[in-house]
């Protein structure tokens, strides 16, 4: 294969994963901005006979200062600005990966809801974040799977 061959396949395959990223990244831009949202309601129901009463992730933090909600906080923070960067189209497959990692960490950690013995009952947006995040976890699992091909197909030859 001849070196004008190979740029116009390199250019081929550029457009291509450009073309991907812009339909991949109509659904980031939402995602980043229901994950932001969710942080400022419950994750858990309070008992309507205690005197304890959970709020939102924010309030959490400051209450109760370092620990597993802090370490949520940054990673959810982390993952939102990345997928701030994901709804631009300027994020490459590691980006991905790591979107993948937080939004996953996320949502086992919420699901599993470490620091209690006894874990509260999810309200409604605790059930809808975790959901969101694991469906996040998918779309950018099938995004990288879809560039990844893109790649290898470019690299034996069928793009």
């Amino acid at each position: 294969m001849t070196l004008p061959e190979q740029m116009i396949r390199a250019e081929l395959l550029n457009s291509r994963i450009t073309r991907s990223n812009a339909i991949y990244a109509r659904f980031y831009g939402p995602l980043c901005l229901l994950v932001i949202s969710l942080t400022f309601f419950p994750y858990y129901e309070s008992e309507p006979d205690s005197s304890i009463i959970y709020g939102n992730l924010w309030e959490e933090v400051v209450r109760l200062g370092p620990g597993y909600d802090l370490m949520a906080l940054l990673v959810l923070l982390l993952t939102a600005l990345l997928l701030a960067f994901a709804a631009m189209g300027k994020l490459s497959t590691s980006g991905l990966i790591a979107i993948l990692v937080g939004s996953t960490a996320v949502g086992s950690t919420l699901l599993q809801s470490p620091g209690y013995v006894d874990p509260p009952a999810y309200t409604d947006f605790g059930v809808f974040d975790i959901v969101l995040s694991f469906l996040t976890a998918g779309l950018v699992l099938g995004h990288a799977v879809h560039l990844f091909v893109l790649e290898l197909a470019f690299q034996r030859g069928g793009v």
